[in-house]
């Protein structure tokens, strides 16, 4: 997702809609600052690949796009008084909410804690000397939460010296923008250590005035938001490695349960359903979880097995869901309740259930924008005692909190 995200934290976003001469679709106007302030190299935003995917969610909108450059604190204050209609790009901000609503994700920033090899990260990196970039979402993150005594500068190479000449002792920054930046100093990556933090998905925040003359906009710019932003967050190597290490054990524990392996070849048994009983079921499941009618997905699910996840589910706070899986891809237990019956077109099956014994498959990242939540579903193979393919068992897994938990194995 960062290669199409260099929409980065300095880049605020105008939309004044006004009727243009030429046309009689309204004009939507974007403020952008010129240069990144995350890179050596200083070249406007046009040549890093910005403005394209921004103009490719507005080629499906019944609206104009241009460019201006305008300062990001001005924005803020059109917005808030309804002369402006939003701006760009803005992280989650209570403050903001008093007047406008954040749009889904355009950008998906890894902040991390970064601090010289030799030197201790603490417990609270807040207690630490550390810096900022003038006007960086880092900066309102350390406003926000009373961090009087920081240096504030132009730039993250300047930050990256200042953290070797032992000015500060630490840099809160996105993992991609700071490892470019160091790469670019000559700065190999033994010589710093990081910890995550925490997910920031930044997006717009269209002002209420503007969303009650415009009531479908913020829907349908979420909409093409994902249709121009075509690869979903994933995981790296490195976080892919802490949750491994998190939640190794309980997937072995769990994998191999007499319960779970007994109710799946219970399904194996019975004759495979052909594809139109698969959509029957599917729809009536679908039915079911819209009316929310439980009576009838518990009927349709192993009550004792989905007793038994809900329990393993108590027992790992980073675990959203857990969902087993025949091996037609039909639900034999969910905890909770799945949206469909059917996940044999999903990912999560048709990845794991061929993977070899021990293999683990993770999906996407996906984001929650009603408890902004970040969240992946990993999906292991199941099989019996003598080998065969059983089933696949999925968790859905709060990324935030497992990379959290895990920080302590991370690099």
């Amino acid at each position: 997702m960062h290669r199409f995200g260099l929409l980065l934290a300095r880049l605020s976003l105008i939309l004044a809609a006004h009727t243009s001469p030429a046309s009689d679709l309204p004009t939507v106007t974007l403020g952008t600052n010129a240069v990144s302030a995350y890179s050596t190299d200083r070249k406007p935003r046009q040549s890093q690949g910005v403005v394209s995917q921004v103009d490719c969610i507005f080629s499906h909108l019944p609206y104009q796009l241009e460019l201006h450059y305008q300062p990001w604190r001005r924005v803020q204050q059109e917005v808030s008084n309804g002369r402006l209609a939003g701006f760009f790009t803005a992280m989650p901000d209570p403050q903001f909410e008093r007047y406008a609503q954040l749009s889904d994700p355009l950008i998906l920033q890894k902040w991390h804690w970064f601090t010289r090899a030799d030197f201790p990260l603490a417990e609270d990196p807040r207690t630490m000397r550390t810096g900022a970039i003038l006007g960086s979402h880092q900066q309102l993150w350390l406003d926000m939460n009373n961090v009087e005594h920081y240096l504030a500068v132009q730039d993250l190479p300047q930050l990256i010296k200042l953290l070797f000449a032992g000015r500060i002792d630490a840099v809160l920054a996105d993992r991609e923008h700071f490892d470019r930046a160091a790469n670019e100093l000559g700065v190999e990556p033994v010589r710093y250590r990081s910890r995550f933090f925490q997910y920031v998905p930044l997006g717009v925040y269209f002002g209420q005035h503007f969303l009650e003359e415009h009531s479908d906009f913020l829907a349908l710019f979420n909409r093409y938001i994902h249709a121009c932003v075509p690869q979903s967050f994933a995981l790296s190597s490195e976080e892919q490695t802490v949750i491994k290490q998190l939640l190794q054990s309980y997937i072995d524990d769990w994998s191999s349960h007499s319960m779970l392996l007994e109710r799946l070849a219970i399904r194996e048994l019975e004759p495979a359903k052909t594809a139109e009983e698969i959509q029957r079921l599917d729809t009536l499941w679908r039915e079911a979880y819209q009316r929310k009618y439980t009576h009838r997905l518990n009927a349709m699910l192993d009550d004792g097995l989905s007793g038994l996840m809900l329990l393993w589910k108590s027992e790992h706070p980073v675990l959203t869901e857990l969902i087993a899986i025949d091996r037609q891809g039909l639900n034999l237990a969910a905890v909770p309740y799945t949206s469909d019956y059917w996940q044999g077109d999903e990912a999560k099956y048709q990845q794991a259930y061929f993977l070899s014994p021990g293999s683990w498959f993770f999906d996407e990242v996906v984001y929650d924008h009603s408890t902004r939540r970040f969240q992946t579903q990993v999906s292991v193979p199941i099989d019996s005692a003598d080998g065969r393919r059983l089933g696949v068992l999925t968790l859905g897994v709060d990324i935030e909190k497992a990379l959290k938990a895990g920080a302590g194995n991370e690099p």
